[in-house]
Order: C-alpha cells, then sequence, then structure tokens
C-alpha cells in the first residue's frame, strides 16, 4: 500500500519509498501515450531518452533470424551468474577488435550483468561506502546519481565542466577542474574513492584524448582513486571526429584501479536484452562482482541470443560502418535544422545527442524559466525533451535532444519543437 507506516519497510527501503527519477518518469509518460502517426497523432513524442534507432531496419532481420532466435535446452538450466563462458568470449572477441586494447581482453576479466546501470550499481556498492563520494564531470547523465546513490548512497560529487557563469562557447574537461572538485570534496571532510567518467560522453559528445586520459589516470593514481569510464557510445562516434581512445589502449595503467564498463544498448540499438559488462583486471573485485551478480544476472536466453548476435565479426564491422555513417548524417541534419531556427548546438565527436542553448528562448538566466519552457514543451507540444539542471547542468537554459530515436518521431519532434518555440515566444 502507498500508504504504509515508516515501520512496515526497512529503513533502506525508505530511502527509495518515494524515489522520483526525473528519466524513467518521462519515458514512462510518453511510453503510456506514445505518438503514431496514424493510431495517435497527438501523442508524445520522446526526443529525451538515449536510445538508437538508427539501424532497426537492419538489427531486426538478424536478430530475428533462426540462427540467433534458437531454443535451446539449457535454457532451463542455471548458469554462471557473471555471463556464460561463449558469451564473455564473443564479448571479449568485439572489445578486442574495436576498442583496440594494448593487449587481448581475457573473458577472464569480465563480468556481464543486466545492463550497465547493473554494472554501475555494483562497482559504486564494491568501491565506495555509503556516504563516501565519486568524482564525475557534469553535466552528466542524470540517472549516474540514482546508479550510485539509490542502493549504495554513495554521493556523485559533480566536477563542473558548465558552470553558471561559464562563457566559454565550448568548455571541456581539464586536468585543472578535476583537481579541483577533488581538493573542494576533500576540504568540505568527504572519502573521495573514485572518478567515473562517460566516453564518449552523455550528454556533451566530447571524445577525450589520450593525453587528457592519461593525466586523469595519473593522478587518480596518486590518489589511490578508482576510475570507472563507462564507453557504452565508444563505436557510435561520428565521421570526421577526433579518434576514440579507450581505456583498454593504455599499457601502463594500475590494472586494480582502472574499470570499463561497456554494453549493447547503444552501439547495437539493443537497449531490450539488458547485457552490460565490466572489464576489471583487479581479481578482489572480480571475486566481489561474481559474488552478486546472481542478484543482477542476465538470463541465459539474452545471454545465448548476444553471443549468437555477436559472434559474426564481418557483420558486426558492416553494421558499425552503416551506423556511424547514418550517425554522422543524422547529426548534421539536426544541426543545421537547429541553427534554421535560430538555436546553438555544442559541436560534439560522438553519442546520440544534441546539447542545445535554448538561453535566448527561455529569456532570463534561471531554472524556473528553463522548467517553464519544459513544461509548455510538454503540455502544448506533446515533446519531451531533458532539461539541463536534470543533468546536474549548473547553467540554466541548456537541454539535450536525442536525434537517435524513431525516424519519423525526431521528424516530426523537430516540428513540433519549431512550432512551439514561435508559440512560447509570443505568450511572452
Amino acid at each position: 500500500m502507498n500508504n504504509a507506516k515508516n515501520e512496515d519497510i526497512s529503513k533502506r527501503a525508505e530511502v527509495v519509498r518515494y524515489w522520483e527519477d526525473f528519466l524513467v518518469k518521462y519515458l514512462d509518460i510518453c511510453n503510456k501515450d506514445e505518438y503514431d502517426v496514424v493510431t495517435n497523432p497527438n501523442g508524445f513524442i520522446n526526443l529525451g531518452t538515449a536510445v538508437n534507432n538508427m539501424c532497426h531496419d537492419i538489427i531486426l532481420p538478424r536478430l530475428t533470424s533462426s540462427k540467433i532466435w534458437l531454443c535451446d535446452p539449457d535454457f532451463l538450466q542455471y548458469k554462471e551468474g557473471h555471463g556464460i563462458l561463449k558469451l564473455r568470449e564473443a564479448l571479449a572477441a568485439l572489445m578486442t577488435e574495436f576498442l583496440e586494447p594494448h593487449e587481448s581482453i581475457d573473458p577472464e576479466n569480465l563480468i556481464c550483468l543486466i545492463g550497465a546501470t547493473a554494472c554501475i550499481d555494483l562497482l559504486a556498492h564494491c568501491l565506495a561506502d555509503p556516504g563516501d563520494v565519486i568524482l564525475a564531470p557534469t553535466p552528466i547523465y542524470g540517472r549516474i546519481y540514482t546508479d550510485f546513490k539509490q542502493r549504495s548512497e554513495v554521493n556523485l560529487w559533480p566536477i563542473p565542466i558548465i558552470t553558471k557563469d561559464n562563457i566559454e562557447p565550448s568548455p571541456i574537461l581539464t586536468i585543472e577542474k578535476v583537481k579541483k572538485a577533488y581538493d573542494d570534496a576533500i576540504s568540505k571532510g568527504h572519502v573521495v574513492k573514485a572518478l567515473f567518467l562517460i566516453n564518449p560522453s552523455n550528454p556533451l559528445g566530447d571524445v577525450y584524448s589520450p593525453e587528457l586520459l592519461l593525466e586523469i589516470f595519473s593522478f587518480c593514481n596518486e590518489h589511490n582513486l578508482h576510475v570507472i569510464i563507462d564507453e557504452v557510445y565508444a563505436l557510435s562516434t561520428f565521421n570526421g571526429s577526433p579518434q576514440f581512445h579507450s581505456a583498454l589502449k593504455f599499457p601502463d595503467l594500475n590494472k586494480n584501479k582502472v574499470h570499463v564498463v561497456y554494453g549493447i544498448s547503444k552501439d547495437f540499438g539493443i537497449a531490450g536484452l539488458r547485457v552490460g559488462v565490466i572489464h576489471t583486471q583487479n581479481k578482489t573485485l572480480q571475486n566481489c562482482l561474481k559474488q552478486l551478480s546472481f542478484f543482477q544476472c542476465i538470463p541465459f536466453p539474452a545471454m545465448d541470443i548476444t553471443t549468437r548476435f555477436l559472434e559474426d565479426m564481418e557483420w558486426c564491422k558492416s553494421y558499425l560502418a552503416t551506423n556511424k555513417r547514418r550517425l554522422t548524417e543524422k547529426f548534421k541534419f539536426c544541426v543545421d535544422y537547429m541553427k534554421e531556427m535560430g538555436l546553438n548546438v555544442r559541436e560534439s565527436a560522438g553519442g546520440f545527442f544534441l546539447w542545445v542553448d535554448f538561453r535566448p528562448i527561455c529569456g532570463s538566466d534561471t531554472f524556473d524559466q528553463e522548467q517553464d519552457l519544459f513544461q509548455y514543451l510538454i503540455e502544448k507540444a506533446h515533446l519531451y525533451i531533458v532539461p539541463g539542471k536534470e543533468l546536474f547542468c549548473e547553467q540554466p537554459g541548456w537541454f539535450r535532444l536525442t536525434f537517435t530515436c524513431k525516424p519519423d518521431h525526431v521528424g516530426e519532434g523537430l516540428k513540433r519543437l519549431e512550432k512551439a518555440i514561435i508559440s512560447y515566444q509570443q505568450k511572452k
């Protein structure tokens, strides 16, 4: 019952009793009244959720083929909680081929869990204690806060890239900003256990240079910090953009302190299978993750399907090249569309997002005005894009728009956005 008394549940459960995750809330709203050009033309357009529908015309025929979708008698049996060996071998081969590590990935260093969210949740649980902090550049994917906090009670400590008074056209992460955030956290009495990165970043789409990554690894090693790098957008960079460098490329890192998260939801557009993986060479951490993996293990049919899906390396090469080309073309199209509307978009090297400056539309430099525009788009246009505040952006007026949603939704969404902006400005 919703009105359960506090004594009816544990103190741990009380923490999440009324927890409201912004991104989950509006995903649910959009799913319950989703736009369809024929059956629901006034439904919600979701350009807020980080999905990749750019190549579903290629993915679905392969995913549903008789060679991939088999009914194996082993489906009825218990399997390794951290991923069957064949799945770990397939992921190791994929990561070795495309992430270009300095040495081949060993399947024994992979822990497979039910999505990247589960990976981040367990890493926070195993690497930090309640009340500890993990540094992370902001703005950042909003659920990272939840992934750290909701169960493990670990706090995100921001490294602001875009500050409230920022005047740089395209501010970037620097080692100086990392050091300042660390010093600020320590000066306030916090215990800092790790630094977390998404590379390419979400929402900014930055690809971190090898020079910056080495500076970060060196700083974290000096201060005995773990580094967790989420590389789920690694193979979704744009043609002509700076080259992506995986953390796995660097040979001289502290192997016990650097942990990489990957998954198939983004690059391969298969969010529903819920397959994430942690690469770590820390044997103590591996043992802890294996013990806990049974709480978040991937169903065996999903492991089997994913294994068969990824085993054809030539198909993967062809698919990823097509995905990269389509991402590049769609990003350029959407940026040009925004410019025609008078909106500036941050230069991006990869990922699924436009980071759009709506400050001229908001009319004032406050989060109240940002929220007012957001509510107007929801209520009047049935259009969902993510306001920067929900991504821990300190400067009001920025929004994240996902351009890799269903193609007809993106087209309709841009039309609605243009119309809504005109009416919003007239209203003011």
